[in-house]
C-alpha cells in the first residue's frame, strides 16, 4: 500500500464517485423520467426495451469517462499520484465499475414509480458500502468472520481493484477475483433490469 493516506483515499473516492454516479445519475434519473411520463411516450416508438436500457447506460458511462481525466490530472498535479499499474487494467476496472453500478441503478429504478422510492433504495444499499467497503479506511479492520461478505460487496471489489492497480502496480492477473465479482454484479443487475423494467 502507499505510504500516504491520500494514496489510499483517492481510489476509494473514485470508487465512491462511480457508485454515486451509477445510483443517482442512472437510477434516480430513470425514476424521474417515469414519474414525468417520459418513458410512456417511448412506448409508442419501435425502440425495444433492451435497446433503451443499453443506450441509457452507454450515454451515462460516456459522460463519466469525460469526467475522469480531470480528476486524475488534479490528483497528479496536487498530490503527485500516478497509476503505477497497467493503464489498460485501470481503464477496464473503471469502465467495469461504472457499468456495474449503472446497471444496479437501472435495476433499482426498473419498477419504481417515483424518485423517492429509488432514493430510499439507494440509501439502503449505499450505507453498508460507505461503511464497509474501504472508502475512508481499510476494510481489513472488520472482524475476520465478515470479511468474505465484505469482499463480495460491489464497492469493495472495485476499491480493491483500483488500489491494486493504482498503488501496487497490479495487472489483470492480480485483480482477477475482483473483476469476476464486478462482472457477476453487472450481469445479474442487467438481467434483473431487463426482467423488471416497465415503461409506465
Amino acid at each position: 500500500m502507499g505510504a500516504r493516506y491520500i494514496d489510499f483515499l483517492l481510489p476509494g473516492l473514485l470508487g465512491l464517485s462511480l457508485m454515486s454516479t451509477g445510483f443517482w445519475g442512472i437510477g434516480f434519473s430513470l425514476a424521474e423520467m417515469r414519474g414525468k411520463k417520459l418513458l410512456k411516450r417511448i412506448v409508442a416508438t419501435p425502440m425495444r426495451r433492451s435497446d433503451f436500457l443499453a443506450s441509457f447506460l452507454i450515454v451515462r458511462v460516456v459522460l463519466l469517462a469525460i469526467e475522469l481525466p480531470p480528476l486524475l490530472i488534479f490528483a497528479r498535479l496536487l498530490f503527485s499520484i500516478t497509476v503505477r499499474g497497467s493503464p489498460l487494467a485501470f481503464l477496464v476496472v473503471v469502465l467495469l465499475g461504472a457499468m456495474m453500478f449503472a446497471t444496479m441503478g437501472l435495476a433499482m429504478a426498473s419498477r419504481a414509480e417515483n424518485p423517492q422510492i429509488v432514493s430510499g433504495l439507494i440509501n439502503v444499499l449505499s450505507f453498508p458500502m460507505y461503511l464497509c467497503s474501504g472508502v475512508f479506511f481499510s476494510a481489513a479492520r472488520f472482524p475476520g468472520r465478515v470479511q468474505p461478505v465484505i469482499r463480495l460487496l460491489p464497492l469493495s471489489a472495485l476499491n480493491e481493484a483500483l488500489r491494486a492497480v493504482m498503488i501496487d502496480g497490479a495487472g489483470f492477473a492480480e485483480i482477477g477475483r475482483q473483476l469476476l465479482v464486478m462482472a457477476v454484479w453487472l450481469a445479474v443487475s442487467f438481467a434483473l433490469a431487463m426482467r423488471l423494467f416497465k415503461w409506465r
